[in-house]
């Protein structure tokens, strides 16, 4: 299993818990193409600007009464938002960062037991909570100036208070998103696609799928299944969001827009939809 450590310590990159939030008008020093992680639950809608989240990829956050942990991990390119379930006294558990990568992919711990949790594996990986899930919410991946002209009135996260942290000019990982070089190990199970290749993947019950997205955004829409559950595959043009929903039910699924090489490192046996002309 290829766990390294890429931060000195636990905690070197510091979690966010219970952020503040300004309404989008508020929000000038974004840039429209920088991108954001957006949550909807009920009739309030957030964001998540990617500029904070890559200084602390992990926010525990709460809609209401309902605990959300909302992940980033630049490496792999994925930001998977989850129920994040419950402490032994009831109480919602509260992650931070390890500091460890698997599959050069972000391990939160747990600040109850210490114990280990993979983002992309949506499951504990260590000790007492080896294979338990992670219920992962719907989110969706959008650039600011698409997502606040598709939600005027929702709410976005602020720059945390007294960080000495220059968000608005600094990205730590420089041009690693856009070189096909990874810095750390991952398993090699698959080589379809170029590493940094962005698809979007759903996980349902025992099957792993993905769909590239240069090919959807041509694409647009289409029919397909995810182990036994029929689903549509949309992609909006204007707002950049995909949205996969169960065609018996409308329910929509949560999916993670992420580079092929960490999903292929985490999900060797899953299906690629590859359009037939």
């Amino acid at each position: 299993v290829h766990i390294v450590r890429a931060a000195p310590a636990k905690d070197s990159i510091m979690s966010l818990d219970a952020p503040s939030f300004t309404p989008a008008s508020e929000a000038g020093w974004l840039k429209d193409s920088d991108e954001v992680i957006s949550v909807t639950q009920g009739l309030e809608t957030r964001a998540y600007p990617l500029p904070i989240l890559v200084w602390h990829e992990v926010v525990n956050d709460k809609f209401g009464d309902l605990p959300l942990a909302v992940t980033y991990s630049a490496l792999s390119g994925s930001a998977v938002v989850f129920k994040p379930g419950q402490n032994k006294d009831g109480t919602p558990r509260n992650f931070g960062v390890s500091g460890l990568l698997y599959n050069s992919c972000l391990l939160m711990y747990d600040r109850e037991n210490e114990e280990l949790w993979s983002q992309l594996r949506m499951q504990g990986v260590s000790g007492s909570v080896m294979e338990q899930p992670l219920e992962q919410v719907v989110s969706s991946r959008m650039s600011w100036k698409a997502w606040k002209s598709k939600y005027p009135v929702g709410q976005v996260m602020a720059k945390p208070a007294g960080s000495d942290i220059n968000y608005e000019d600094e990205w730590p990982y420089g041009d690693y998103a856009t070189q096909a070089e990874t810095i750390f190990p991952f398993d090699v199970n698959r080589d379809e696609f170029p590493t940094k290749d962005r698809m979007i993947g759903v996980v349902s019950g025992e099957s792993a799928r993905c769909w590239p997205l240069k090919k959807l955004q041509e694409k647009k829409q289409l029919y397909d299944a995810v182990g036994p559950r029929p689903i549509s595959v949309t992609y909006d043009e204007k707002s950049g969001m995909v949205r996969i929903a169960d065609i018996t039910t409308n329910e929509e699924l949560p999916s993670v827009s992420v580079y092929w090489f960490a999903w292929q490192a985490f999900y060797p046996d899953t299906s690629v939809w590859i359009p037939l002309r």
